[in-house]
C-alpha cells in the first residue's frame, strides 16, 4: 500500500516530500523546507507567501536539511501554539496566567505574571471544553446571537415601519389635498352659478325694458303719423298736435321711468372679491399642512389643567396570570401608547403589557433580574432598570406583543430611570464613585457615559427628568428635590404630604405628579411656581392600597395608580 509522498521502487524506498498547500490544489512540488508551527511541508514559493501574511509572518522554518523526514500527525491537540503574542510579536502565546485570566508569551510572563502559578497552554486547552466557563461561553454567544438577530429583526420592521408610514402619509396628504380640490370646486361652482343667476336676472329685466322701449317707439311714431297725416287739415291737425303734446309728457314720463330703471340695473356690478383668509393660507408656508419628524411618542405635554379636574374611578386592573408564581408588586409603569400600558412586575421578575380599557394582559415577558423603575421610549419602547443585576432592559411592543431588545450594563445597582432628548438619566443608590451619596449618570443609547454627578441622598428610588430639570424623589422622607442637569440644586419640595413617595411622572414642561403612599394622595407639583397641590386622594374611592406605580396619559386622559385607573372630566 502507498503511502502519500512516498516513492517505491525494485531497489529501495525513498521518501519524496511534497509542498502539501500545493498538493490540496493537486500539483506535487517538492518540499524545501517545513514549518514547525503549521506542522505542513512548503515549497519555496509557499514559504515566502507564508512569510508576507501578518498572521504567519513570525512562524518558525526549518529548512530542507534539518526538516522532518516524513508527515507529521496534524492532530490538532499536538499542534504547537499558533498565535503571536501582541506585546511580543516575535513571540508566540504559551501560557495561561488564571489570576488574571490572561494569555501570553514566555516574556509576558516575566514581565508581568512573574509572581502568578501560571499554566501551559496545551495542557489547560485540554481541559477546557469541559468547563463551566466554556459552557456560559457558548451560552454567551449563542444569546449574543439571538440579541443580533432581534435587532436585525428590529431593524427590518424599522425599514417597513417607516416605508408603510411615509406611504400611509402620503395618502393621507393626497386625500386631504384631494379633498381641498373637491371644497374648492364646489365653492367655484357655487360662486359662477350666483353669478350666471345674475346675469340671468339682468338680461331678463334689460329684455322687459327692450319690450317697453319698442311700444313707446311705436306710441311715438302713430302719434307722428297722426301728426302728419291731418297737416293740411287745420283743425283735426289741431286735434292730434294738442293730444301728441300730452302723449308726449306720457312718454317722458316713461322714458324717465326706463331710464330710471336702466341706471339701477346698470350700477349693479358683479365683481369678485378674494377671501381674506385663503389668501392668508395661499401666502402661508404651511398650506396644505406640514410634516412632523416627531419621535417622542405619547407626549407628556398637555393643556389639561389638573389642578381643577373632576375624576373617575374606572374598573380595577387585573393583572394575573398563570406563569405568576407570585402576587403582583407593580413597581413601575409606564404608558407606551394611548391605552396600553408596560408595568414592571417585581416580584414575577417580569414586565407585563396591559390594555387598560378593555382591563386584559396581552402579553408578557420574563426578565434577568427584578425590575424597577421604567420609562417609556419613542416609538413603542421602553427601558426598564434592573437594580440587582446592574443593567437597563429595553423592550418593544409590537402587535400587542412585549420583545426583549438589548441589555445594557450599567455601573451599578441602578433604580431611577428616565428619558429625554434620546439620552438615559440612571440613578444608583450606592455607587463606588460616590460612597455614602446618591449618583446620576446620563447615558447615550447605546451605553456610553455623556455626564455624572452626585447627590446628598440615598433614600431615593425614582427620578423624573422634565425639559430643564430631574425631580429626584426622597422615598424615605417628605422631600423631593428638584436640580438642574449639573447636580445643582434647584428647589426642594418638603412637605408632609409628600411623606414616603414612590414614583412620579411629567405632566408639563416644569409641572409633575407625585403618588404619597402614606397619605395616598396623588400631589401636582409646579416646578415653575414652586408649590404643591393634591389633586386627588385614593381614600375618596375607598382605596386601602398603597401602591408604587404612577403614570399619566394625556390622551386618554387617564391616571393609572397601582393597579387602580382614574379618567379626568374636563
Amino acid at each position: 500500500m502507498e503511502v502519500a509522498g512516498r516513492k517505491l521502487d525494485n531497489a529501495s524506498t525513498e521518501f519524496v516530500l511534497h509542498c502539501q498547500p500545493c498538493l490540496k490544489d493537486g500539483r506535487e512540488i517538492s518540499a524545501n523546507g517545513y514549518c514547525k508551527i503549521c506542522k505542513e511541508f512548503m515549497c519555496d514559493l509557499c514559504i515566502s507567501a507564508h512569510k508576507r501574511f501578518a498572521i504567519s509572518r513570525n512562524h518558525v522554518f526549518l529548512t530542507k536539511d534539518k526538516m522532518p523526514s516524513f508527515y507529521m500527525n496534524k492532530n490538532k491537540a499536538d499542534f504547537l501554539p499558533t498565535e503571536p503574542c501582541h506585546e511580543h510579536s516575535s513571540e508566540m502565546i504559551k501560557f495561561y496566567c488564571p489570576t488574571h485570566d490572561d494569555l501570553g508569551c514566555p516574556d509576558c510572563v516575566v514581565l508581568h505574571h512573574r509572581n502568578c502559578k501560571v499554566e501551559y497552554l496545551s495542557e489547560t486547552a485540554k481541559q477546557y471544553k469541559e468547563s463551566e466557563e466554556y459552557k456560559t461561553l457558548n451560552k454567551n454567544i449563542a444569546h449574543m446571537e439571538t440579541v443580533l438577530s432581534a435587532l436585525n429583526n428590529e431593524v427590518n420592521d424599522s425599514e417597513t415601519f417607516i416605508s408603510e408610514n411615509t406611504k400611509e402619509e402620503i395618502q393621507n396628504l393626497r386625500k386631504f389635498r384631494t379633498h381641498m380640490n373637491l371644497v374648492l370646486d364646489t365653492k367655484e361652482n357655487v360662486l359662477l352659478k350666483s353669478m350666471k343667476e345674475n346675469e340671468i336676472k339682468q338680461k331678463e329685466i334689460l329684455s322687459k325694458l327692450r319690450v317697453g322701449i319698442k311700444g313707446l317707439k311705436q306710441t311715438l311714431a302713430e302719434t307722428t303719423t297722426d301728426m302728419q297725416t291731418t297737416e293740411k287739415q287745420l283743425h283735426q291737425h289741431f286735434i292730434h298736435a294738442k293730444m301728441a303734446k300730452k302723449q308726449l309728457v306720457k312718454l317722458q314720463g316713461e322714458i324717465n321711468k326706463i331710464n330710471a330703471e336702466i341706471i339701477l340695473d346698470t350700477s349693479v356690478r358683479c365683481t369678485f372679491l378674494t377671501d381674506k383668509h385663503t389668501e392668508a393660507l395661499i401666502n402661508s408656508s404651511d398650506i396644505l399642512g406640514r410634516v412632523d419628524f416627531s419621535n417622542e411618542g405619547i407626549t407628556s405635554e398637555t393643556d389639561i389643567d389638573l389642578s381643577t379636574v373632576e375624576w373617575t374611578k374606572d374598573p380595577e386592573l387585573d393583572i394575573s396570570c398563570t406563569e405568576d408564581k407570585h402576587g403582583p408588586e407593580i413597581t413601575s409603569s409606564a404608558l407606551v401608547e394611548p391605552g396600553k400600558c408596560l408595568m414592571a412586575d417585581n416580584n414575577n421578575k417580569c414586565v407585563k403589557l396591559v390594555d387598560i380599557n378593555v382591563n386584559k394582559v396581552l402579553s408578557r415577558i420574563e426578565l434577568i433580574g427584578r425590575p424597577w423603575q421604567m420609562c417609556a421610549l419613542p416609538s413603542g419602547h421602553a427601558a426598564v432598570a434592573l437594580p440587582n443585576a446592574c443593567r437597563v432592559q429595553l423592550v418593544s411592543v409590537k402587535n400587542e406583543s412585549v420583545i426583549a431588545g438589548i441589555n445594557i450594563v450599567v455601573s451599578g445597582s441602578c433604580y431611577g430611570l428616565a428619558y429625554t432628548d434620546k439620552s438615559l438619566f440612571v440613578f444608583y443608590e450606592h455607587h463606588d464613585k460616590a460612597p455614602g451619596y446618591s449618583y446620576v449618570e446620563r447615558l447615550s443609547m447605546a451605553g456610553d457615559v455623556l455626564q455624572s454627578f452626585s447627590m446628598q441622598t440615598r433614600a431615593a428610588r425614582y427620578i423624573t427628568v422634565s425639559s430643564s430639570s430631574i425631580y429626584v424623589i426622597e422615598s424615605g422622607s417628605s422631600r423631593v428635590f428638584q436640580v438642574d442637569f449639573n447636580g445643582s440644586l434647584l428647589n426642594t419640595y418638603e412637605d408632609p404630604l409628600l411623606n414616603l413617595s414612590s414614583e412620579s411622572t411629567k405632566v408639563g414642561k416644569e409641572r409633575i405628579l407625585v403618588f404619597a403612599r402614606s397619605s395616598r394622595h396623588i400631589v401636582l407639583i409646579n416646578g415653575k411656581e414652586r408649590n404643591l397641590k393634591v389633586i386627588l386622594s385614593l381614600k375618596d374611592f375607598g382605596s386601602q392600597n398603597a401602591p408604587f406605580n404612577l403614570s399619566f396619559c394625556p390622551v386618554s386622559r387617564k391616571l393609572l395608580v397601582g393597579l387602580e385607573v382614574f379618567s379626568a372630566v374636563v
